[in-house]
């Protein structure tokens, strides 16, 4: 039996340390310059697949450097952000506001495989920047499908295994997993019995593509 995980390292005082640095682009550049950056290439792929209806489900959302990109190409659809960091998430309600994206986005307080929708409900299910830190990122994948509607789409982005996204995740807790190589996020989809599966590497980062 997985242990579902109630905490977060994104919590508390560092938790709003690393809301105000997610949302500082001054503070970001150093890391944009040395890793890259993958939101383009992300957003990309959402708007091959988004036509402004769909229930988008984004796990680990933080403070909605993606989920609110993508609610502003909804018309009638939302995007559900899930996160343990109630710091992150309080960032993310106020910035919704401030945008009049309210609407379009749904705060959820909650675990990654454990998120508490009903089977089946969303179209499309995303993840950023959060797999690496998992000690059982099959646990987490298995809850996007089940959520998932079928024929939906799952897409993922995280650090590609490199010598300096090595050293950025040494500060994770033990027993976290760590950067991906391309044949492990491959592995994962398609072992998880994901189609169309799509990997490649984006600088240090990389971005898997499957459907359900």
């Amino acid at each position: 039996m997985i242990q579902k995980q109630k905490t977060s390292q994104w919590t508390g005082i560092k938790g709003r340390i690393f809301a105000w640095h997610l949302d500082n682009p001054l503070a970001r550049l150093p890391e944009v310059l040395f890793l890259g950056d993958c939101r383009s290439a992300v957003l990309d792929e959402f708007s091959h697949l988004i036509r402004g209806s769909e229930v988008v489900l984004n796990i680990g959302a933080g403070t909605g450097r993606f989920s609110l990109a993508i609610a502003r190409k909804l018309r009638s659809g939302r995007v559900i952000c899930l996160d343990l960091s109630e710091e992150m998430l309080l960032h993310l309600r106020q910035k919704a506001e401030r945008e009049g994206l309210k609407e379009r986005i749904q705060i959820r307080h909650g675990e990654a495989s454990a998120s508490g929708l009903e089977n089946e409900s969303v179209d499309l299910v995303m993840s950023n920047s959060v797999f690496h830190e998992l000690s059982s990122p099959e646990a987490v994948l298995a809850e996007m499908l089940r959520v998932l509607k079928p024929n939906g789409w799952v897409i993922i982005s995280d650090f590609r295994t490199t010598r300096i996204s090595r050293l950025i995740c040494r500060s994770h807790p033990g027993g976290a997993h760590g950067p991906f190589s391309v044949h492990e996020l491959e592995t994962l989809f398609t072992q998880a019995g994901l189609k169309n599966v799509n990997i490649y590497p984006v600088r240090h980062w990389l971005i898997g593509v499957g459907r359900k």
